[in-house]
């Protein structure tokens, strides 16, 4: 049963990967037509900016967990590469669950500040009058995946007793 929660936290880690990439890539298109449309044109869109901003929250919100789960992330290892394996390996745990504690209260506040802006029907102060909720949803959808991750890290830490 363990070993199925952990392949299927890994695989919604890889789905936000492959989100965050998606994200990437309507980021250049949108720009990419704004330019176009700029140069030949002498006519803008008005949304690139707005659009590509919260498209890029969304790169790195929905890409998180991946990039955890890859090890590819940025990792100071001065203090515990010094330490014994056990002590290493206690140090590396409570990290963790320290990092558990704050991605849950982070995703707590994500989700209600989602549902507020829906409650309130908030919409954006921009040209386009876009609802504000709709680019806020890839915060606590990041959140929860990088949570299950770090708490997948965590019963791998248990589980092994190594550090990964």
């Amino acid at each position: 049963m363990r070993n199925k929660f952990i392949r299927w936290i890994d695989a919604c880690s890889v789905a936000g990967g492959y989100m965050s990439a998606f994200f990437m890539v309507l980021i250049v298109v949108l720009i990419t037509v704004e330019i176009f449309i700029r140069t030949v044109f002498n006519f803008s869109t008005l949304i690139a900016d707005e659009y590509s901003a919260c498209f890029f929250v969304a790169v790195v919100i929905l890409g998180l967990s991946l990039t955890f789960k890859e090890g590819i992330h940025t990792r100071i290892t001065r203090l515990i590469s010094r330490l014994s394996g056990r002590t290493a390996l206690m140090l590396d745990m409570a990290v963790t669950l320290g990092a558990v504690l704050l991605c849950t209260l982070a995703l707590f506040h994500s989700t209600t500040m989602v549902y507020e802006a829906y409650m309130l029907e908030m919409t954006s102060d921009f040209i386009q009058p876009s609802p504000v909720y709709i680019p806020q949803v890839a915060l606590p959808a990041g959140f929860l995946v990088f949570d299950l991750q770090l708490i997948t890290t965590f019963l791998r830490q248990i589980l092994s007793h190594r550090i990964p």
